[in-house]
């Protein structure tokens, strides 16, 4: 009982700070952002930095390293976790998913949640769908409008749709 009083208030206060957070402009919104972000990420490295209107479902299951960024309007979805590693920077409407609908057909609620994991220096381009379980490897990047809907190593070039290893 104690535990749902405590993540009820926890989604409030997510809710207050979406609120009074998400648009301040420029640098210093990008800043604050980051800043207050890490009161509620599962862990938090440092310099994280928040465009404008980016939204983050379930942010206590989000690991952030250090000196990584989102861009604007992107839509992280942690239900099944999500792990970034260290200077990961992300373009404009990035979205990332970690629920998979298991059976829409038949109306049954059967949803799975894989973890999505980024290593670090990693670019990802305007426009990428990251699908649930997907890995990608350090030093990566995925070009804009890419979707992702399966792992790559470390050093991959990544494009299309569905993307692939184009180096």
């Amino acid at each position: 009982m104690i535990q749902k009083i405590k993540n009820a208030m926890l989604e409030e206060l997510w809710s207050l700070y979406q609120w009074f957070f998400l648009f301040i402009p420029g640098r210093l919104g990008h800043k604050t952002r980051g800043y207050f972000l890490k009161l509620f990420f599962k862990k938090a490295g440092k310099n994280i930095t928040i465009k404008e209107n980016v939204e983050i479902f379930h942010p206590e299951k989000l690991i952030v390293g250090s000196n990584s960024g989102f861009g604007r309007n992107n839509i992280i979805d942690c239900i099944g976790e999500v792990e970034i590693g260290d200077n990961v920077r992300f373009g404009p409407s990035i979205m990332i998913a970690t629920m998979k609908h298991n059976d829409i057909k038949n109306k049954m609620n059967s949803n799975e949640f894989k973890k999505v994991f980024l290593g670090n220096n990693i670019w990802i381009g305007h426009n990428v769908t990251i699908l649930p379980g997907v890995e990608i490897g350090n030093n990566s990047i995925v070009a804009a409008g890419s979707v992702v809907t399966k792992s790559f190593p470390e050093n991959s070039t990544i494009a299309g749709v569905p993307a692939k290893r184009i180096n």
